[in-house]
């Protein structure tokens, strides 16, 4: 007599070949493909949404003395500026990550850039206080989902050689670049533009509703930007798969007749990989739990860290006896060490270890967020805010990097979803107790605050795995170490 049992583990064993088989083709057919110019419009593409998602979380704080004059607002009623913008982005990431997994990345990175511009319009001819944070949460909302969703893109489109590198890539555009643009922006329309523009009352919804202007760029990206194969595979639809292949290996985003078929996934159409189910709370369970709990710890130390200084600056500029005219000059100075350190944390991401990265880099911010605090004269203040805003840039590109390879694909838009959540909400309340410790202590105890924070994330990345040099589904199958 047969052994039912012993067919159930036949059976068992079978589906997990099969699963493992997929994977491996998936993984082989995205390596075999070489970085090439189809990357490269992929990784432009996402940095031109991610570029004018980190001018518009920023822009509020830079614009903030003149809201707070026009509409007579006391300093807790502007740090909620803040609240609500990273509060709704805290929110959009855990939506965009159940979405994302659910209805594929590309959908959901469009519907959040969508989002957020019709944010900014509102934010923009916003009458009062009210209706200015109405359209700031929902900025924040649009803004959270893009970000994970085009980290989650990103890091599945690339090969395991390049996907460091240009994650990293990406953040460029999000931090360095991003930060820059807006504090030079603001520089420029609340200074020199500032009575072309309308006058103080005005010039401020100009900063705040240019950010419209990617609405435009929905239409780029529903023509060209292809879903993840990764994403296609666990929904069953092999064909779209070895098509998005087949493109990037044909050098090409579009379809077209020059793109030949091949079938770098043997799998029938339909067959959905056994085991991929989406179950949400997977991330707090088994070895992921302990992944989570570790990215959680140091999305919320150096987003939170990043954050603070960054909506501070101004204010700490202007109680050093500084203008605001000066100020926000200082500010863009200071703001070019997050672009060196955001095209840093690009060849950091292809050659070095990220939890090497992440651990030296957060003792090394600690000792410079102390100094930084301590400083009183110009060119301290230049020289060690430059290189906080260095090693702020380092970090966040690193801790995003690593964030997205912690996950199997079934969750990883979720997970990663989930840390930008915890980051973002850090983000929203540290800014929070920093004012608080600000008015109590002054510039010196809010920056020790910063440096704890930093040291907290050193210990906390010693327990996450080392994902550098592995492809996405070896680090989930447990290989990396």
């Amino acid at each position: 007599m047969t052994d039912t049992a012993s067919i159930g583990v036949a059976d068992d064993v079978a589906v997990e070949r099969l699963r493992l088989r997929a994977l491996d083709e998936l993984a082989s057919g995205l390596d075999r493909i070489p970085f090439r110019r189809a990357h490269v419009w992929i990784l432009v593409l996402v940095s031109f949404g991610a570029l004018f998602d980190a001018i518009e979380q920023y822009n509020v704080g830079l614009a903030s003395p003149l809201i707070a004059k026009q509409f007579s607002l006391s300093s807790s009623q502007v740090g909620l500026f803040t609240t609500f913008t990273f509060g709704g982005m805290a929110l959009g990431a855990l939506l965009a990550g159940i979405a994302g997994d659910k209805y594929g990345r590309k959908f959901t990175y469009m519907y959040n850039l969508a989002l957020y511009t019709c944010g900014a319009l509102l934010t923009a001819l916003a009458p009062n206080y009210e209706v200015l944070l109405i359209g700031r949460l929902v900025v924040g909302i649009g803004l959270g989902g893009e970000l994970n969703t085009g980290l989650t893109l990103v890091s599945e489109l690339m090969p395991t050689k390049a996907r460091g590198a240009a994650v990293a890539t990406v953040n460029i555009a999000a931090g360095g670049l991003g930060i820059f643009t807006s504090s030079a922006l603001a520089a420029l329309m609340l200074g020199p533009l500032e009575n072309t523009l309308g006058g103080p009352t005005v010039a401020w919804r100009w900063l705040l509703g240019v950010l419209v202007l990617p609405a435009a760029l929905v239409f780029v990206y529903r023509l060209l930007l292809p879903e993840s194969p990764r994403y296609l595979i666990v929904q069953g639809r092999i064909g779209e798969t070895n098509k998005v292949l087949a493109r990037l290996a044909a050098n090409k985003l579009r379809a077209s007749k020059e793109v030949v078929s091949e079938e770098y996934v043997t799998l029938p159409e339909g067959t959905r990989l056994p085991g991929q189910r989406v179950r949400l709370a997977e991330i707090f369970q088994g070895p992921l739990a302990r992944r989570t709990i570790v990215i959680w710890v140091v999305s919320a130390m150096t987003f939170g860290a990043a954050v603070t200084v960054a909506v501070f600056m101004p204010t700490v500029l202007v109680s050093r006896g500084y203008n605001v005219g000066a100020s926000l000059l200082y500010t863009t100075i200071i703001n070019v060490g997050g672009l060196i350190g955001a095209i840093l944390a690009s060849v950091f991401g292809y050659k070095l270890k990220r939890r090497a990265v992440l651990t030296y880099g957060a003792i090394l911010a600690m000792i410079i967020a102390v100094a930084f605090g301590a400083s009183s004269s110009l060119f301290p203040i230049l020289l060690f805010g430059g290189l906080l805003q260095l090693m702020f840039m380092l970090l966040n590109t690193t801790a995003w990097t690593w964030a997205p390879e912690l996950y199997p694909t079934r969750v990883r838009a979720f997970g990663t979803g989930a840390a930008v959540t915890v980051a973002l909400g850090s983000a929203s309340l540290v800014p929070y107790v920093a004012g608080a410790t600000f008015a109590s202590f002054g510039v010196v105890g809010m920056f020790v605050l910063v440096g704890v924070m930093y040291a907290i994330m050193a210990v906390a990345v010693r327990f996450g795995p080392e994902t550098q040099g592995f492809s996405l589904e070896q680090v989930s199958e447990g290989q990396a170490l």
